[in-house]
């Protein structure tokens, strides 16, 4: 009898760990979802469809600036670092990158983007080259920018109780390097309300 009991335990236990690995499963399941649309976890903070309506809106708007269209030859632009002035930790960088990928796409020939970021490595790889350690097919002068595009990200926060409301102000614009004139200012805004409790990463 109590071979059995504890062979009947052991397949009980079996059972409840087999259950317990199949809940963990079912939730950890991922689901794809369309990046323009909200999400079920909720928040008043910056989503993924506010980045890509943002980004829209600005390439839409810089695309139809007249010292960029009219001009003779492919202005040359510059990335700086986007200020993030909201309560929300996110990679700011993350929509003059996709500005640029979207600009690169529609604009074609007619603007040119500096890989300032990768300037670094660029000079190491042009110092190898003049020294002789790797082949070149020509020397060329490093690119000076004409403009620079950079962004602020704002916002106006309260909370009362569990509840909370963002109202975030999405600002960007183009410097003349030479004169330091901003060429294009653009913005976009957004107030959410919610239950506090997402945590932004």
């Amino acid at each position: 009898m109590r071979l059995l009991m504890g062979r009947y335990g052991k397949i009980v236990l079996a059972g409840i760990i087999m259950a317990a690995v199949l809940a963990g499963c079912h939730k950890s399941k991922t689901v794809y979802r369309n990046p323009d649309d909200p999400d079920s976890l909720g928040g008043t903070g910056i989503d993924s469809g506010d980045v890509r309506t943002v980004c829209q809106k600005m390439c839409r708007e810089i695309l139809a600036t007249p010292q960029l269209t009219n001009v003779a030859g492919r202005p040359r632009i510059a990335l700086t670092q986007v200020d993030n002035r909201t309560r929300f930790r996110i990679d700011a960088q993350i929509f003059t990158e996709m500005m640029r990928d979207e600009l690169i796409n529609f604009a074609g020939d007619k603007i040119a983007f500096l890989a300032r970021e990768d300037l670094p490595e660029i000079e190491t790889e042009r110092s190898e080259k003049r020294e002789g350690h790797f082949d070149a097919t020509g020397q060329k002068k490093l690119r000076g920018a004409d403009y620079f595009l950079t962004g602020t990200l704002r916002s106006i926060s309260k909370a009362a109780g569990e509840g909370r409301s963002d109202y975030i102000v999405y600002m960007f614009r183009l410097v003349d390097t030479e004169s330091s004139e901003i060429i294009w200012s653009g913005r976009y805004e957004t107030k959410k309300e919610g239950i506090w409790g997402t945590v932004y990463r």
